[in-house]
């Protein structure tokens, strides 16, 4: 009979619900020792008594479960003799029975090494499992035992360990000689199709969706998908099984017991002030605390497997991940032990939150019961929330504020904009109504910097209303205002209005050097304090002025460089960053990259604020050139279609008639009906002119066999504003010239060719058609200063591409940096790797990102594979 002394030394029985997994039995099975390092419940018991029923078929198996009373090292051996002794090895019976006698005087060591010597013997293979391995911590004497069992095991005994956190054991030699497998908690947790087959094997037959929820809401911790099995037969609803995990008080008890109440003293009143938030980094911790050793307690807490991992990343700070349920449950313990520690800890939180996240700090404000807290955080911070285009995040920040609060004005001007924003606008003016009674409860020193709100929401209102150059004179009002104001305006609307301004005078294609300037002011008043998703915004509108002053190269680096930052920060969608997409749209048209175009410009109108419909034409403009030159004419008609309207509303600007009446012509002219394209480019020109008309008119007209026309247009085209246009006008006028047999077709095609070196605008070399690639090749003959640029633009006419290969285009640096994206390298090591800044890290990849076209890292990865890059 089999006493409870003894019961620890039996391998656990098997549970009726186990999964076999595949995957780790050949990790434990594949090295002569292993370790499994993980919290309770992530099934290391489990999967050891799986592999030692499995040996024993073939050999024998020893199982010890430690105890506290293993820190002897006299009991230690004791039990290892005893377990071997309950193996059922017949052969080892005799052998055993001299060290039996001999445990109660003999040394430790010496006795082990008589024990290794029994083993030596024996004919068949052996596994010694070791469970609970954290009981010995701090006991050298036992510890040094187990270390001296992993270095004289005889070659037919393989060692497991278990333990709850990582063993202090020397293991750094079994490493090196490749006799170790170590499992943390990252490999036991469930993989998603284990879980799933957990709650099959359970007679449970939930859907992919139902069992995906569950996994997300476990991570995959065994015990935690034991429990949703639990919660699922008692609460019926599977998909309340995520949300009633957070309150299971069986999980919380588990977790009490198992957890928590093996910790030392130290390290539980840690976690329990820890586990506050599930996202933390150090400084945060610190704060909540008021200590200074948060970090090297969270790497404790990581090195000990307690349901805690770090985030990898490039930030300045390390961040942290609790197991959700883990935090969720510590934290409600806190919460009922230790109420008034709690509402301590979340003001703490708040404040700290306050200038990183605003929805997280309202919350914590309102946990602390500090409704005034709140609201104030709230009105400080939404607007910044909605610049950075989280409108859901803002209107759930909103459902938190108490009513009745003396800052209930601002959220009555948030639900504005929302309002606005989906053309509600009767709702809208209710609650600037309601904003307007709201102003009156505020005390007095409050009021300057509500008002300036409100006049920021009524600008928005008249560009959401009326279109953005609508907004450009009221906007300029306000920012005299806010000049002659006594009082300093909140940075975050100063810097909008500055922003929403300059979107106007763009549109109005007013003043380029006012507007450039008024949209760095915008970006710098944003830099300075901290706003990253309106400089961004600034920088990425900046973008479309900055056009007229040439130098698109640079222009470029600061689209890529905004468009890399906002991906950091998953902003890759933010409507305000839609000008800078669009920008790299039309730069690869320029530069004769059709494909890309397409890609960029698509992605721009899927991002554009709805409101802003001069942006939207000159998209779709760009749009159907470039399908023009693709030869997909059906396309271009549709998008021809589409700018109609727009252009014919009463928001649109008086110059879009002669850009239409161009774009028209040349898709007549693609389409065969050359009469009808000329009757159109030669109709007189009633409205203000845009830029690209006559060049555009000048085209048809040299296509259609007309020169004398066609270099009439040219002639009364204002040069000098665009290099991009003056670029094609010059193509334009060469081909007229040569058709015309004059000599100076060379003279003019030089200037387009100096026009477009600087920045390899070769699209409108491209877009020629055959006269002018054969006039490019006489022009090497008669004599260039851009022989390479020629030379350039004749391959690629020759390759039948309007583009050559994108791996043609990476630079050596850049395909070094893309070979390292698919790898686990975070932006960080990647730079230590190279020798290299961060920054320039960053920069690297906002190229490659732009040269295949993509916006982030995994869709980079894909299309190299597809370009056989790597």
């Amino acid at each position: 009979m089999v006493g409870p002394r003894h019961a620890r030394m039996i391998i656990p029985p098997t549970s009726v619900h186990t999964i076999e997994r595949a995957r780790l039995v050949a990790l434990v099975e594949h090295r002569p020792v292993v370790v499994l390092a993980g919290m309770a419940g992530y099934g290391k018991s489990t999967l050891l008594a799986g592999a030692s029923r499995r040996q024993q078929v073939k050999g024998a198996a020893i199982w010890l479960g430690l105890d506290d009373s293993d820190r002897s090292p006299a009991r230690l051996v004791a039990d290892l003799v005893t377990a071997v002794g309950l193996s059922g090895v017949e052969e080892l019976a005799s052998d055993l029975e001299p060290l039996r006698a001999s445990a109660p005087r003999a040394e430790p060591l010496i006795l082990v090494d008589s024990l290794l010597e029994v083993l030596y013997g024996a004919e068949l293979p052996v596994t010694l499992v070791l469970d609970d391995v954290q009981e010995l911590i701090g006991a050298k004497g036992s510890i040094e035992l187990i270390d001296h069992i992993l270095k004289w095991a005889p070659a037919n005994m393989r060692v497991a360990v278990a333990a709850r956190v990582a063993p202090p054991l020397r293991l750094q030699r079994l490493r090196l000689d490749d006799r170790l497998t170590y499992l943390r908690h990252e490999q036991l947790a469930f993989t998603p199709e284990e879980t799933s087959e957990a709650m099959h094997t359970a007679g449970l037959h939930l859907d992919a969706e139902t069992v995906e929820s569950i996994h997300s809401a476990t991570g995959g911790w065994p015990a935690g998908v034991r429990m949703a099995i639990l919660a699922t037969r008692q609460y019926g609803e599977h998909r309340q099984v995520p949300t009633q995990l957070r309150r299971d008080q069986a999980l919380a008890e588990y977790l009490a017991t198992e957890v928590l109440a093996s910790l030392s003293d130290d390290l539980r009143e840690f976690v329990l002030d820890a586990t506050l938030d599930e996202q933390v980094c150090p400084s945060l911790v610190d704060s909540v605390r008021g200590t200074r050793n948060a970090e090297a307690m969270l790497e404790r807490c990581v090195a000990d497997g307690l349901f805690l991992s770090r985030r990898a990343g490039d930030a300045e700070e390390a961040w942290y991940h609790w197991h959700p349920l883990f935090a969720a449950h510590i934290h409600r313990r806190v919460v009922a032990d230790y109420p008034e520690r709690a509402t301590l800890l979340h003001a703490a939180a708040a404040d700290w939150w306050s200038a990183v996240d605003a929805p997280t700090a309202i919350r914590h404000a309102v946990a602390a019961g500090d409704g005034e807290r709140a609201s104030r955080i709230f009105a400080n911070r939404w607007l910044e929330l909605l610049l950075q285009g989280r409108t859901d995040a803002m209107l759930q920040a909103l459902e938190q504020v108490p009513e009745g609060s003396a800052y209930a004005g601002d959220a009555h001007l948030a639900r504005t904009l929302v309002l606005v924003q989906d053309g509600n606008t009767d709702d809208a003016q209710a609650q600037m109504h309601g904003a307007t009674d709201a102003a009156a409860l505020l005390p007095p020193e409050a009021r300057p910097e509500f008002e300036d709100r409100m006049a920021v929401v009524e600008l928005f209102r008249t560009g959401y209303g009326l279109g953005l150059r609508a907004a450009a004179t009221p906007g300029a009002a306000l920012l005299e205002r806010f000049h002659q104001a006594e009082h300093r305006p909140d940075p975050a609307v100063l810097a909008s209005v500055q922003m929403f301004v300059g979107m106007g005078r763009t549109r109005l294609h007013a003043e380029p050097e006012l507007t450039l300037s008024m949209l760095r002011s915008s970006a710098a008043t944003a830099h300075d304090t901290g706003l990253l998703a309106l400089e961004l915004s600034a920088l990425a509108e900046w973008c479309i002025p900055a056009i007229a002053h040439g130098r698109l190269r640079e222009i470029r680096d600061v689209a890529v460089d905004v468009l890399a930052r906002a991906d950091e920060r998953g902003w890759v969608g933010l409507a305000t960053l839609a000008p800078a997409v669009a920008f790299l749209g039309f730069l690869d048209y320029w530069q004769g990259n059709l494909e890309e175009a397409r890609a960029q410009l698509d992605r721009s109108l899927t991002m554009m604020l709805p409101f802003d419909s001069d942006l939207r034409v000159l998209i779709l403009d760009y749009l159907t050139q470039v399908c023009l030159e693709l030869g997909d004419l059906a396309t271009a008609r549709r998008y021809i279609t589409e700018i109609q309207p727009l252009v014919d509303s009463d928001r649109s600007a008086r110059w879009w008639h002669s850009m239409l009446a161009a774009l028209e012509g040349l898709v007549l002219l693609a389409e065969g009906h050359t009469r009808e394209a000329v009757a159109l480019a030669t109709q007189p020109m009633t409205e203000p002119e845009y830029p690209m008309a006559r060049a555009h008119r000048a085209k048809v007209l040299a296509h259609a066999g007309r020169p004398v026309e066609a270099l009439a247009e040219l002639d009364l085209m204002p040069r000098g504003r665009l290099v991009q246009v003056d670029c094609l006008a010059r193509c334009v006028e060469a081909e007229a010239r040569a058709q015309l047999g004059r000599p100076d077709a060379h003279a003019s095609l030089e200037q387009a060719l100096a026009a477009a070196g600087p920045d390899e605008l070769f699209g409108p070399f491209l877009g020629g058609g055959k006269r002018l690639a054969n006039l490019l090749k006489a022009h090497l003959d008669h004599g260039t200063a851009h022989a390479t640029a020629v030379t350039q633009v004749l391959g690629r006419i020759a390759s039948g591409h309007r583009r050559g290969p994108v791996g043609e285009q990476l630079t050596e640096r850049e395909h070094a940096i893309l070979r390292y994206l698919a790898t686990n390298l975070t932006n960080e090591e990647i730079a230590k790797a190279e020798y290299i800044s961060l920054y320039t890290v960053k920069t690297h990849l906002a190229h490659i990102y732009q040269k295949l076209g993509v916006g982030n890292r995994r869709a980079a990865i894909r299309r190299a594979a597809e370009l056989d890059l790597y």
